[in-house]
């Protein structure tokens, strides 16, 4: 056991060096060290880091522990859905994935949801694992090559707009690294750290400036003006026929300036600047896969379009069928991949009825353009389906089945990733 242990910090030694090597080796030469990276890189994709998390479910208000392996930002974010931040975390380590689903086994650690960070390419496991894999971040995009005012159908939408019309915003495009560099830091850092705090994905300024840099011809910072102050931007990426909103930020991440509309102005101006440039498409950015998600509600007023070009996801296996996790899975509808493309999962209790009032009201608040269908599990102990019928308006978007498929293994799990 001793050399074991041994090895192991030997091994940590050695990465932690090639780190610092890596970090101190000029950008330019970077290239030649590649191979070694992407070792590092397969490393911890096969080896993350994994917590034990548990905490009072927000819903039920029952007790809820989860075993999380991936990055932390990640499992801040879901810490967040679960416990509303409110919880106890315990580092275990990193651990290889196939010793997983054994810490959550483990006697005292009452795990009931098992949620692994894994590559795209482990999709095809989930339905052996029974259990679902949920995109980390889904991608969404509209046609702009018709009129821009044909595009803005929903009420809520003009609202938005009529808000940036009474508050006199303006916009202005540049290609300025120094208004960049001003724009990432006085806008973007305090924008994102104000909203979304340890659950960011941040990327350095040298590697937006060099991204920036690439096409700098084509892309462009756009810059939202109230009077003559710039009060809010964004980074738009240019390529082929299709624009990209990369990120948004707010000055001094003041939220005054939200309430007045700067979020929709952004998009709103941003979707009329590319049109005008003769692009075709207006691509949203990232939005996380959780249907209750502000950020994606947001974007579905603009009927977006969304398709999962992520290189990484979430199994997400249900151990137990606690009070907690049906309160988790209740509050975070959720959107998944199987054979069939993307579909939301949304669950309800077994002795909750469906009527046709409900099923338009589930169809109006989470089906998103790009979706196969919306799948309604009920919390039944039958094996057999549910009799609630979907009415023939949404037979072809909707389906009820029992949650039992997903609850219920009975020890079947697929030798390649027995753990999980």
């Amino acid at each position: 056991m001793d050399l074991y242990l041994s090895q192991k910090q030997h091994i940590r030694k050695i990465l932690a060096m090639g780190k610092r090597f890596y970090d101190k080796t000029p950008a330019s030469y970077r290239w030649i060290l590649s191979p070694l990276k992407s070792i590092h890189t397969l490393s911890n994709v096969f080896r993350p880091k994994v917590w034990i998390v548990t905490g009072i479910e927000i819903l039920s208000r029952q007790k809820l522990t989860i075993v999380f392996a991936g990055h932390e930002v990640n499992k801040n974010y879901l810490i967040q859905l679960a416990f509303n931040s409110s919880c106890r975390d315990f580092y275990v380590g990193r651990k290889w994935l196939w010793e997983i689903r054994g810490i959550a086994e483990e006697k005292g650690n009452d795990c009931s949801l098992l949620i692994a960070e894994v590559p795209n390419s482990f999709r095809i496991l989930s339905r052996k694992v029974k259990s679902f894999f949920v995109p980390s971040w889904l991608s969404g995009e509209i046609d702009i090559s018709r009129d821009v005012s044909s595009l803005v159908k929903n009420e809520s939408l003009r609202s938005d707009i009529r808000k940036t019309k009474k508050n006199e915003l303006s916009f202005e495009v540049s290609n300025d690294l120094s208004k960049l560099r001003s724009f990432y830091y006085n806008m973007y850092l305090p924008y994102v750290y104000k909203v979304h705090g340890n659950r960011s994905v941040i990327p350095s300024y040298d590697y937006v400036q060099s991204k920036f840099r690439r096409r700098s011809s084509s892309n462009t910072l756009l810059l939202l003006k109230k009077e003559e102050e710039y009060i809010a931007g964004t980074v738009l990426l240019c390529e082929k026929n299709r624009s990209t909103c990369w990120f948004i930020g707010i000055k001094d991440g003041n939220l005054d300036y939200v309430r007045d509309g700067a979020p929709g102005a952004l998009y709103y101006f941003s979707i009329c600047y590319s049109a005008n440039r003769g692009l075709n498409k207006f691509n949203f950015g990232g939005s996380r896969p959780f249907l209750k998600d502000g950020i994606l509600r947001y974007k579905k007023k603009w009927d977006q379009k969304i398709s999962n070009r992520q290189e990484m996801g979430f199994l997400l296996k249900i151990l137990s069928e606690s009070d907690g996790v049906k309160g988790f899975l209740m509050n975070n509808p959720f959107i998944y991949e199987d054979n069939t493309g993307l579909n939301g999962a949304i669950f309800f209790e077994g002795n909750e009825s469906l009527s046709e009032t409900v099923f338009e009201k589930i169809y109006k608040n989470y089906y998103i353009n790009g979706l196969s269908r919306l799948v309604i599990y009920r919390f039944d102990e039958s094996e057999n389906e549910t009799a609630d019928i979907v009415p023939p308006e949404y037979s072809c978007k909707m389906s009820v089945c029992s949650s039992w498929e997903v609850f219920n293994d009975k020890g079947r799990i697929s030798s390649q990733m027995s753990t999980l």
